[in-house]
């Protein structure tokens, strides 16, 4: 058995960017290794806030390489469904790239087996769980 290892987001930055080379390099070497990677959605979440802003990573960008970091085989997602999460994050990219939060929240909903999510959000939408205004 592989050992669990837990993702912090800026171990995902550094296997993503090339701003401090060793860094990068020690990211590079955990992330392509046999170890099973673990990182739930406030990684996910952090992470795109910092492309976002510090980094200025367009929307499509960040989609592409979430999805593709989370079709890797050593990758899980501790509270919500990696699947589920990277499909969220495809359908938001037609509708609206600015809810990529709501998607994670609907795949954290869903894997929690909630029946419906409660908002004040007019705008939220969610492919796997219904969401009711309150």
């Amino acid at each position: 058995m592989s050992e669990r290892v837990f993702l912090d987001t800026s171990v995902l930055l550094r296997y993503l960017g090339n701003d401090d080379p060793p860094r990068t390099w020690a990211a590079t070497e955990l992330i392509d290794s046999d170890r099973v990677l673990v990182i739930s959605g406030v990684v996910v979440t952090e992470a795109i806030h910092v492309l976002r802003v510090q980094r200025t990573a367009t929307d499509s960008a960040i989609v592409a390489w979430l999805v593709a970091f989370l079709a890797r085989e050593n990758v899980e997602v501790i509270d919500a469904d990696k699947a589920h999460v990277a499909a969220a994050l495809q359908h938001v990219m037609h509708v609206s790239a600015r809810r990529i939060p709501d998607a994670l929240i609907a795949s954290a909903a869903d894997q929690a087996g909630c029946d419906w999510i409660a908002t004040f959000d007019e705008g939220f939408a969610s492919m796997q769980v219904p969401s009711r205004l309150l």
